[in-house]
């Protein structure tokens, strides 16, 4: 990527966005709600899904689409996109997650812990391997030298 792609920003549909993610965490908490059923004991059978543990569905659906909305919406307001907006974005998710709880102490802890957490994960480069993972060997040494000298 070169440096004249970075400046420039292409702006996002924060509702569009945050309504297609919101549908993407409706399955996985599909997915994760009928593994919680499968495990319990109960009589509720196969609609135990809904009934039962229907709630983790809403709780992901929630989390996915307010994350994505406000990621949207800050990365616009600020025009440019950085690790800032993944923060901003965390916190709303985790006050989302703390809301479902019905306890202000779990909303601000919510906040702080998914706001560090993405905002780490983006400094990474999006990636469990770290944003240098996939430069050249010759890179890394000459980026690990640069950083292993004093100034």
């Amino acid at each position: 990527m070169s440096a004249l792609e970075e400046v420039v920003y292409h702006p996002k549909a924060p509702i569009q966005e945050g309504l297609q993610a919101g549908a993407i965490g409706a399955g996985v908490g599909l997915l994760v709600s009928a593994a919680q059923n499968s495990v319990g004991s109960h009589s509720y059978g196969a609609t135990g899904v809904f009934a039962r543990t229907g709630g983790t569905i809403g709780i992901f659906a929630a989390m996915a689409g307010v994350f994505a909305a406000t990621d949207s919406a800050v990365a616009n307001a600020r025009q440019t996109k950085d690790a800032w907006n993944s923060v901003a974005a965390g916190c709303a998710s985790g006050l989302v997650a703390g809301g479902f709880q019905r306890n202000a102490q779990t909303m601000v802890f919510g906040c702080l812990g998914m706001g560090t957490m993405m905002g780490i994960f983006d400094l990474s480069g999006n990636s469990l391997k770290g944003k240098y993972a996939e430069i050249a060997e010759q890179q890394k040494q000459e980026w690990r030298e640069s950083q292993l000298k004093t100034k």
